[in-house]
């Protein structure tokens, strides 16, 4: 007699369902902005007499819907008017609160008629900062004549996802002279998503020729930043589960991109990061010297690069990874410094980028009496979101203090010039529940300090606190 053992293994797997966010039927009113002929009430089957179809003689479900010209307005009843200019018909959202989701969707009914956008355009854009900036999620691509309700859905999570202020936009315009088409109409609209369960990346950064440690490596990741340490060690806390991503842009080596790191639950995912050098690097500068004078003060010198094959513009120079300033000596004071442990390094600058660091030279201040005010790293943290970036990202940083009177942000070029300062008064506080710090924010929308756009490439930003810079990152604008 045989006897069969069955085993029964039985796998703990944590599934998360999207849930409603946000939803609106448009039965009661919830706070639109409503613009040109857009309105919320019944729909009559108006307008559509000469082109395209009529609007619904219906809501899709109850009695009122969000839609243009549904009551008969202006000099074509029913239908949008000529010579619009750009989204001058707009209907604009309450702010939606997403912070706490990943994943996020829009999801309607629509019933829509547009002619194609060689003459009208019709729109929905997503801000993802209270309606500071738009970005588009979707416009016609030809023309549009629907005459019954279609169930649409949009993913927006790389706009909308952990955000709190987002807002939604549908818009008309502009138009042309001819041919007027009834317009939006929508109905039982609902934001979705996953709540965010968090877990953390942690890894080392390494040459891959060596398997030398790389250090002040920035790790960036959708959903934050950091950068590795001296022994090129990094951690990424409060990253939401499921498959992620970072990218590595250091000095001297191509860009790393490991994908498909799977975030789980109250854990760490540990990854092994192997730089490989760029071999198109142009040469660093030699021979870096620190020395420490009248207590607290480091002079800092360094000689030219060896064979340089460009003109060179200046030197950056850094300080625990972050950038310092960018000058044309060989030499910077680094004046009044708390006591404390400092590294330095220094890149040179050319027009076809920046060049590999020199060695790290190592200081240790110390002088009796004087106060070691350093800011603790568990006061602070530093991220961007989206990274990268077109053209709008919000930089985040947290603090255990709801003051942020003297805290700042600045933004750099890669060759270490300043492009922008962003204050106090443009952040916005918010307390999220169960993480234990304050939360700010404040967008930068690609412009420099004289209202210019910026072009393409890598960004760094400072976060000053006090005066002092608490925490450094860098960011990528695509275009």
């Amino acid at each position: 007699m045989k006897i069969l053992l069955i085993i029964i293994f039985i796998f703990s797997v944590t599934f998360v369902f999207a849930e409603d966010i946000w939803e609106d039927d448009f039965e009661e009113l919830t706070g639109w902005i409503l613009n040109g002929e857009f309105e919320i009430d019944s729909p009559q089957g108006l307008g559509g007499v000469l082109h395209g179809n009529p609007d619904p003689q219906s809501a899709y479900a109850g009695s009122n819907i969000l839609g243009v010209d549904l009551t008969g307005l202006g000099a074509n009843l029913g239908d949008y008017e000529s010579d619009l200019g750009a989204h001058e018909y707009f209907s604009i959202s309450p702010a939606i609160d997403c912070s706490e989701f990943v994943g996020v969707g829009l999801n309607f009914m629509k019933w829509l008629n547009v002619e194609q956008p060689t003459y009208d355009h019709a729109y929905i854009e997503l801000s993802n900062d209270d309606g500071t900036t738009w970005i588009e999620v979707w416009t016609n691509t030809g023309q549009v004549t629907d005459n019954a309700w279609g169930d649409v859905y949009y993913d927006i999570s790389e706009i909308a996802d952990l955000n709190s202020e987002v807002r939604i936009r549908f818009s008309i315009g502009t138009t042309d002279g001819s041919w007027q088409f009834s317009g939006w109409n929508i109905d039982n609209l609902i934001i979705t998503g996953n709540p965010v369960i968090y877990g953390a990346i942690e890894g080392n950064v390494i040459n891959a020729d060596n398997s030398e440690p790389i250090a002040f490596a920035p790790v960036m990741s959708q959903y934050g930043n950091t950068m590795s340490g001296e022994n090129g060690y990094f951690i990424l806390n409060n990253i939401p589960t499921g498959h992620r991503e970072i990218t590595i842009n250091a000095l001297g080596y191509l860009p790393f991109l490991q994908i498909n790191i799977i975030v789980t639950e109250d854990d760490i995912t540990y990854v092994l990061c192997e730089l490989e050098s760029d071999l198109n690097t142009p040469p660093p500068p030699q021979n870096p010297q620190a020395s420490v004078f009248d207590g607290n003060n480091v002079h800092l010198t360094w000689e030219e690069p060896e064979l340089p094959t460009e003109e060179l513009l200046a030197y950056n120079v850094y300080r625990n990874g972050i950038i310092l300033e960018s000058i044309l000596s060989e030499e910077y004071f680094d004046l009044n410094l708390i006591n404390g442990d400092y590294s330095y390094y220094v890149s040179a600058v050319y027009d076809s980028g920046e060049s590999l660091p020199t060695d790290t030279v190592n200081v240790h201040i110390y002088v009796v009496g004087l106060e070691n005010d350093v800011i603790p790293p568990s006061e602070y943290s530093l991220s961007n979101y989206p990274n990268p970036f077109n053209p709008v990202t919000t930089i985040l940083f947290e603090l255990n203090t709801e003051n942020t009177e003297n805290t700042e942000i600045k933004i750099f070029n890669l060759k270490g010039q300043k492009v922008k300062d962003l204050f106090p008064s443009l952040c916005h506080p918010e307390f999220i529940e169960g993480r234990g710090k304050n939360n700010y924010s404040v967008i930068w929308n690609g412009l420099d300090k004289t209202g210019q756009s910026v072009s393409s490439g890598i960004y760094f930003y400072q976060l000053l606190i006090d005066g002092k810079v608490a925490a450094k990152n860098k960011m990528m604008l695509l275009k």
